[in-house]
């Protein structure tokens, strides 16, 4: 049997966890009864700091948040003193799983039928830097539904996970909308791949009339989606084309609503964006991912609507827009020898090599958050290339976990405070998992997902690499064993401590 006949055979049958070939994974046991004493408490609502408080967790869920003072009997006390609990860190937009794309065959290839395993890394890595609840916005739906279900279920250790599955209205990783590669172009084998990603939810869904697009998208929702995803456009900013009409996503919109689903949506010109924003959806992936500066009403109508913003500040920030800025000065001098530039394609060319999307970017996130957008992190953290496969080394800003705790250092660097985004990383995270009555803030009856730091995040908002403890789901995560099993780990992707 062919490889890629192989890899359809093995997603198709879902494959159950008696027959993965994925190692075990310790377990994290029952929940704790906990006392976190001494601390000072950082809720993630935007209140200010409370020093030297009592946070009691019993049944996976926190039970009280008072003055420090007698703990109960028979209960593990974890000391707080000098230290800084806050609520597990949540990323709205990463991808556990390979999908591949035309850089990328030679990993879709080898890693295929590991993409249980892999997705058991990523989270771990995750809950490792204290990212206690992930929403993979993309991704091979089966083997990150498996994942997610053994969490759920405290068989594995990790992070949370939500999952969309495809971008409906994309075709997979070698299509025309995801990556501009025509259908003449493909092996079998990478035909075979879109599928598998598609899901019986890609290009075809944009020539469907209203009526059929309501009966597709409830036959995905069947799939055990958390949410949906949509391609408001295509996937790249040039050319960008708009994916489907006002009627088209108001369906969208609505039959994901009827089942309690948030939408979403991937849109790069603004007029894309502004259809969407019309239609309803719950949350904006990258909305400063542009060619051009956000119009100003356009920014106002997303206020207006309070659709969420999931901003990929770990790519307009910190050492990523260091790189930038030098990259930007080499290519200035380089340019400065060349003749005019004498036809459109040449300008464009050019504009690329100075990285001037990465400016407009920049100014599109700033803008979203000084009108009073509502921001949650969204890093477009993902596995990417097989080690043995890169030609340079990946950055740690697309590196699961470290992408996030830079992230929301990255928003302070764009104008929030360090309060804001704290806020943003943890309860505006959960509202756009759809879970803000569980998630999201350090209060009475949610659960239990803790980081205990053992510095001051609001004096300095790197603090929140000093991660001391991580409590999920009510059970002390033992750090130093994670990720178990990895296959792209190196310990020198994690953010230093």
């Amino acid at each position: 049997m062919g490889k890629s006949r192989q890899l359809v055979r093995h997603w198709a049958l879902r494959a159950v966890a008696a027959v993965l070939a994925v190692p075990a994974v310790a377990q994290t046991g029952v929940a704790s009864d906990l006392a976190i004493v001494g601390v000072t408490v950082i809720d993630g609502t935007g209140a200010p700091a409370r020093p030297n408080m009592t946070v009691l967790v019993a049944g996976g869920r926190i039970q009280a948040v008072r003055a420090a003072g007698a703990t109960p009997a028979g209960v593990e006390v974890i000391d707080g003193r000098g230290r800084y609990l806050l609520p597990g860190f949540i990323d709205s937009n990463v991808h556990l799983s390979v999908y591949g794309n035309p850089a990328r065959r030679d990993t879709s290839v080898k890693y295929a039928d590991h993409g249980e395993q892999l997705a058991v890394e990523f989270t771990q890595r995750a809950l490792k830097a204290g990212v206690t609840t992930l929403r993979d916005s993309y991704g091979v739906l089966a083997p990150v539904l498996a994942v997610r279900d053994r969490v759920d279920r405290g068989e594995l250790v990790g992070a949370r996970i939500k999952a969309a599955g495809n971008i409906v209205g994309w075709g997979g990783p070698f299509s025309l909308t995801f990556s501009l590669t025509k259908d003449s172009e493909l092996s079998l084998f990478q035909e075979r791949w879109n599928d598998i990603l598609a899901q019986d939810a890609g290009e075809e869904l944009m020539d469907m009339t209203p009526d059929e697009l309501r009966v597709a998208i409830n036959r995905y929702l069947d799939k055990g989606v958390d949410f949906i995803k949509y391609g408001g456009t295509s996937h790249f900013l040039r050319p960008s084309l708009i994916g489907f009409s006002p009627r088209q996503q108001a369906v969208i919109v609505q039959e994901a609503h009827k089942r309690g689903k948030p939408v979403e949506t991937h849109a790069t010109s603004s007029e894309g964006l502004r259809l969407a924003v019309e239609a309803g959806i719950d949350l904006i992936q990258h909305p400063e991912l542009m060619s051009r500066d956000l119009p100003d009403d356009l920014i106002a109508l997303i206020v207006k609507q309070d659709a969420l913003c999931g901003l990929r500040s770990n790519f307009t920030a910190g050492a990523f827009r260091q790189r930038h800025l030098q990259a930007r000065a080499e290519a200035e001098a380089r340019i400065a020898k060349l003749p005019p530039a004498t036809t459109s394609a040449e300008r464009w060319r050019r504009l690329e090599m100075l990285g001037e999307n990465d400016d407009i970017q920049r100014r599109n996130s700033e803008r979203l958050i000084k009108a009073g957008c509502r921001v949650t992190v969204a890093t477009d953290s993902f596995l990417g290339d097989a080690p043995e496969f890169r030609r340079t080394p990946k950055g740690p800003e697309a590196e699961p976990g470290s992408g996030t705790i830079l992230a929301i250092q990255g928003l302070v660097e764009l104008g929030m405070t360090p309060m804001q985004a704290i806020v943003a990383g943890t309860r505006n995270g959960a509202a756009a998992a759809a879970m803000s009555k569980d998630l999201g803030t350090i209060e009475a009856g949610k659960i239990a997902d803790l980081v205990l730091l053992s510095a001051d995040p609001l004096a300095d908002i790197r603090n929140i690499e000093k991660v001391e403890a991580v409590i999920a789901q009510g059970r002390r995560v033992d750090l130093a064993r994670l990720p178990e099993n990895p296959l792209f780990y190196r310990p020198e992707q994690e953010v230093a401590r």
